[in-house]
């Protein structure tokens, strides 16, 4: 262990924990999920191995190096302006909560360090308690915890051939993260090209342990849509709705955060993809009639889920929302049946898009065959956005493999749209992701659409415009691949049927929730 600051304590406190076995675990509350950090160990042990068996040129005593993520402060304040959240990729291999934070992991034996930061005394009357590097080896049961001003020291004594770090770009995002460095690391041999896309393998194929804890923030976000679903009400605002699941989620689940900003139009708002941010927060006041169309996911230990319902605010559909609901919910079906292990998500996306564009001909908006629609590119129009994504630790979780990045730039444009990073992807066992077809009104889509004699000689626009105003549908269900299909994994009622009733006759366990409402 490294030299102690003075006067450090040692207690138990809130969510982390540690059982008559000594085994350490995560758990927020009575009624909550308990995680063992065991999750982590594991982790760290396939990444190991991973590393161990595929490197090139590997050499004995090689290790891996992470940094944790930092504070964000607002602006040139000196406050910090979201909650802290762990980065990703530390969470997943080390489960700690508090920022500022690395570790290495030997490849040989997935023997775990911690380094963290030498804090001043002042730290334990502002902030809480100062925990010793003991704490931390026993609370998240790695093998040893060092401060950071130790990390040169630790790493030269134990004689590290090659230092592993994180370098690469997240192919769903494009977001590039660059190696880390510290002071010192120019004594060591560095490798910045092995380790990333084998962390990105690992975070996509989940552990059961794993399975637990996403099955588990499902359930839960599940639970808080449904509340939405009796709560909300014509004169509501969208926000409040929205606060209405926020707020279940954490006083009945744990979830502190949630996984990302709530999306909840209403009426014909909801041809609006990403509504609930800076330009559209929200903001709307539920009319009578309205559909309501809620993407809202809660997060529990860094793990979180995304769930799409819509359904109308008084209760019942009219006939072209009913329509419009139907389209969408036959098209998540034309997709779900066909998962399975060896399906690739190109072939997922093509057979969504196709049965849109059955659905909208069928429906009398467009004439023509579906090849031929599908040939214009009409899905674009209803559906300008791709049909599901990763979960994990993050909303839009890594996924794939970059072997599979099968084109150039100049190929990628004539391709629709696509989710890059799974394109190609075949799906395996124990991946998590979304299904989440959808069918928007949007004029800005429609009308150069319709004027545009390659694909308005398709659309019937005295039956589209009938649909104009009700905005779009969206239904999002979240699945784990199974060896022989996939399961199902969120709860909420999904037929037209289901969700009329629903509204109108709640379960008696749920109404006592609405009281405060």
């Amino acid at each position: 262990m490294g030299a102690e600051q003075s006067h450090p304590v040692n207690f138990e406190v809130g969510a982390l924990k540690v059982d008559t076995n000594n085994e350490p675990y995560f758990q927020m509350g009575p009624n909550t999920l308990r995680v063992p950090m065991e999750l982590h160990k594991e982790a760290r042990d396939n990444l190991s191995r991973s590393v161990r068996e595929g490197a090139e040129d590997y050499t004995v005593n090689s290790y891996m190096y992470f940094q944790g993520g930092r504070n964000n402060q607002r602006f040139d304040t000196d406050i910090n302006y979201v909650i802290f959240r762990q980065e990703s990729y530390f969470n997943w291999l080390f489960g700690a909560k508090e920022p500022t934070l690395s570790g290495v992991i030997n490849c040989d034996t997935g023997e775990s360090t911690l380094f963290i930061p030498r804090l001043p005394e002042s730290y334990a009357v502002w902030s809480g308690p100062l925990r010793s590097p003991d704490w931390f080896v026993r609370h998240y049961g790695v093998d040893e915890c060092y401060y950071t001003d130790e990390l040169v020291t630790v790493l030269k004594e134990k004689r590290c051939s090659t230092l592993y770090l994180m370098e690469g770009m997240n192919r769903f995002s494009y977001v590039h993260t660059s190696a880390p460095i510290f002071e010192g690391i120019e004594n060591f041999t560095l490798d910045k090209t092995t380790l990333y896309p084998m962390a990105v393998a690992g975070r996509v194929r989940k552990t059961d342990k794993e399975l637990d804890v996403i099955r588990y923030v499902t359930k839960v976000t599940s639970e808080g849509h449904r509340r939405v679903m009796l709560a909300a009400k014509a004169g509501m605002m969208e926000y409040q709705a929205s606060s209405i699941f926020t707020y279940y989620c954490y006083m009945y689940g744990g979830c502190r955060e949630r996984g990302y900003i709530p999306i909840c139009p209403s009426g014909d708002r909801s041809k609006i993809l990403h509504y609930g941010g800076q330009s559209a927060p929200n903001d709307r006041q539920i009319q009578d009639g309205d559909l309501c169309l809620f993407d809202m996911g809660g997060e529990y230990h860094c793990y979180l889920t995304d769930i799409t319902t819509t359904f109308p605010v008084n209760g019942v559909f009219t006939d072209v929302q009913k329509t419009t609901y139907e389209m969408v919910l036959d098209t998540v079906h034309s997709v779900v049946n066909r998962i399975r292990p060896g399906f690739t998500w190109r072939e997922a996306r093509i057979v969504c898009y196709r049965a849109l564009l059955r659905n909208l001909a069928e429906q009398g908006l467009l004439v023509g065959s579906v090849d031929d629609l599908y040939e214009a590119k009409l899905h674009r129009i209803f559906m300008p956005h791709g049909i599901g994504h990763f979960i994990g630790g993050d909303v839009h979780d890594v996924g794939g493999n970059a072997s599979y990045w099968c084109w150039s730039d100049a190929e990628a444009k004539d391709i629709d749209w696509y989710d890059p990073d799974l394109e190609w992807c075949p799906l395996e066992k124990n991946m998590v992701l979304t299904i989440e077809p959808g069918c928007y009104y949007n004029d800005v889509l429609l009308d150069p659409a319709l004027a545009n004699p390659a694909q308005g000689k398709f659309m019937v626009k005295s039956e589209i415009d009938k649909y104009r105003g009700i905005g779009g549908v969206r239904i999002e269900e979240v699945f784990i691949v199974t060896p022989d299909g996939c399961e199902i994994i969120s709860d909420v009622p999904r037929t037209v049927t289901e969700i009329e009733e629903y509204m109108k006759n709640p379960p008696p366990d749920d109404i006592p929730f609405l009281d405060a409402f």
